[in-house]
């Protein structure tokens, strides 16, 4: 008998060395605002490519954020060539002009495709046909990338993905009846709604809001105070007397989705209060259009929980000094990518997880997974939630 149990409870420590080896550190230190760390892998130089090949397309529209991304694949270069050595000819190619013939790509070479805003159909044949020879990463914010090749694994980041999680964490918060604000830089209120239906929410009530001066007028709208105050008027002229009408705020709405620019957003948080929603949960998820940034002393966001990279939640990145101008998400998919090529060329062969610029990044079965993190403003600053809601 005493033979039986020591054997189960062996086996029971067994399956926790097992567990806890199979996850990373968690490097969440909130005083510290350290939420983001390197992968905890010893990389062997022989497996890694020699050769990397970045394909882009750079437009006139959208140079700055192409040039932003490539900036972030650069800067985790140079990291690594300064700590392991690991120096690979890296080509940065340019799919806006005509593709060279001779693009002389290595068999044994890593390529990434940035197909932010494009779509792999764009590749003329010859750029196509050298293209898929090699293996790669596919970086897209378009899930239905036409792009489909076994060859290489794709890292969608889209913006959708920290709308999803904010839902979640408005679900198990238990706030189900809504009311869904955008802005004419997201206009996905449509999308909102459609995702929060799927999930058994309810909402009651949508709109756009156009600029910050209208927003105490859309916002007395949308929680009916509008409404209380005509049915006074129309009270006052039946019965000929003066009412004292006291607005009352809704009570089928427990929350309110803000999907706006940082500026909206800091314009809307305060009106919700003025019109008697201070007791409604706010879920704010910035626009990507957008190059605001959050400050240390959010007072106008107070309560609301924003979802966002963690690279823009004022994060620590204690392994690297980056330079507070290159704060944006586009060089933070960058970063991410060049991370993405050691990890997928790693000798582990196995599926692993770790805390990026973008978020908290998951590799199982052949499917890369980004969860965004989560903050709620309590005086003014940021108190950080768990990556997974």
């Amino acid at each position: 008998m005493f033979e039986l149990r020591q054997n189960v409870f062996t086996l029971f420590l067994l399956l926790c060395l097992l567990s806890c080896s199979s996850n990373p550190k968690s490097p969440i230190e909130p005083q510290n605002n350290t939420f983001i760390s390197k992968p905890e892998v010893t990389f062997n130089l022989k497996s890694l490519p020699k050769q990397i090949n970045v394909f882009y397309f750079d437009s006139r529209i959208k140079r700055r954020s192409t040039s932003q991304v490539l900036q972030g694949i650069t800067s985790n270069y140079y990291y690594y060539k300064e700590k392991i050595g690991y120096i690979p000819e890296l080509n940065f190619i340019d799919l806006s002009n005509e593709c060279l013939k001779d693009l002389n790509l290595r068999k044994d070479a890593f390529s990434i495709g940035l197909f932010l805003n494009y779509d792999s159909t764009q590749l003329n044949n010859n750029c196509y046909s050298e293209f898929i020879k090699t293996n790669g990463l596919i970086v897209s914010n378009n899930k239905n990338n036409s792009f489909n090749n076994k060859r290489f694994t794709r890292f969608n980041i889209s913006r959708k993905l920290d709308i999803k999680n904010s839902l979640n964490i408005a679900k198990k918060n238990g706030n189900l009846r809504t009311i869904i604000i955008d802005d004419p830089g997201t206009g996905d209120k449509a999308f909102l709604s459609k995702k929060w239906k799927e999930m058994g929410g309810e909402v009651i009530s949508t709109a756009t809001s156009g600029d910050q001066i209208n927003s105490q007028k859309l916002l007395s709208e949308i929680l009916l105070l509008e409404q209380s105050k005509i049915r006074s008027r129309k009270l006052s002229r039946i019965i000929g007397s003066e009412i004292t009408n006291v607005p009352r705020k809704r009570n089928d709405i427990d929350s309110i989705f803000l999907s706006t620019s940082l500026a909206n957003a800091r314009s809307l948080k305060p009106a919700l209060e003025y019109n008697f929603a201070d007791n409604l949960s706010v879920y704010f998820i910035p626009s990507w259009n957008e190059n605001d940034y959050l400050t240390t002393n959010e007072l106008d966001l107070e309560n609301a929980i924003i979802t966002e990279m963690p690279f823009l939640l004022h994060t620590s990145t204690t392994f690297q000094k980056i330079d507070n101008t290159s704060k944006t998400r586009n060089f933070a998919i960058g970063y991410d990518s060049f991370e993405l090529i050691l990890l997928l060329n790693s000798d582990l062969k196995r599926n692993f997880e770790y805390f990026g610029l973008t978020g908290l990044i998951t590799y199982n079965s052949s499917t890369i997974k980004r969860t965004a993190l989560s903050a709620k403003v309590i005086k003014g600053k940021l108190d950080y939630l768990d990556y997974k809601g």
